[in-house]
């Protein structure tokens, strides 16, 4: 961990990151080596894009289905 938080602008990151539910340090390491500094993103939309992932919801009218996956690119 203390490797981990030796990077430079992410350290504030990664205690958020890490905290969530089945993230550890191999993940957290790898997805801030992939990415860089998370605050050069304006909303999460644009970290999805970089992923090639979106959130698409099927729906029409007061039918409303659930709110998926879908890979791009």
């Amino acid at each position: 961990m203390k490797k981990l938080l030796m990077l430079g602008g992410a350290q504030s990151q990664i205690p958020a990151i890490i905290r969530a539910k089945g993230v550890g340090i191999k993940t957290v390491s790898g997805f801030l080596a992939e990415v860089g500094d998370i605050s050069r993103f304006d909303n999460p939309k644009e970290l999805q894009k970089l992923a090639g992932l979106a959130l698409v919801e099927n729906s029409s009218g007061k039918h409303k289905s659930e709110t998926t996956i879908s890979r791009r690119g």
